[in-house]
């Protein structure tokens, strides 16, 4: 009896599944990076002579030309520290949309700010002249349709 007056008094809060959806998305998205990221972080040298030495060969075997320097020099620019910062950020947009799959919209702040760091990541350590745009536009669509599902959630209140 008291349970439902309190059920009553305080509805439970739908997740809307377009944040069903975008969560899905960025978990999967954030993940794969989170795991890449670590990999390149922990193995950075193992990376890199591979990267030097069978990079091009490994790719003209299955019919793919590749400028292999191209790779090694961005790998080279972004160090090792690139990568741990970038392992972070990605950890951090996890935090964030397990946040958000929970109902919690602080968890929108902390995936904001993560997927910005990534973007200026590359800026700051590889090169300024690198174009951040698509990874903005992508961010900002994501960011904007996750405080659309927010909204929804409010005005069903």
């Amino acid at each position: 009896m008291l349970m439902e007056e309190i059920e009553q008094a305080f509805p439970a809060k739908r997740r809307p599944q377009l944040l069903t959806v975008l969560a899905i998305l960025s978990f999967a998205g954030s993940g794969i990076s989170f795991f890449s990221y670590l990999m390149m972080s922990l193995y950075y040298n193992t990376f890199l002579e591979v990267f030097q030495n069978n990079l091009a060969d490994t790719y003209a075997q299955i019919g793919l030309e590749i400028d292999s320097e191209l790779i090694v020099e961005f790998f080279r620019k972004a160090g090792r520290p690139f990568f741990i910062l970038s392992t972070l950020a990605y950890a951090g947009s996890l935090f964030g949309v397990r946040k958000m799959w929970n109902l919690q919209k602080v968890g929108l702040h902390y995936y904001t700010i993560s997927q910005l760091i990534v973007l200026l990541l590359p800026l700051l350590f590889v090169s300024n002249n690198l174009s951040a745009f698509p990874g903005l536009m992508f961010t900002l669509l994501f960011v904007l349709l996750y405080y659309r599902s927010f909204k929804m959630i409010e005005n069903e209140t």
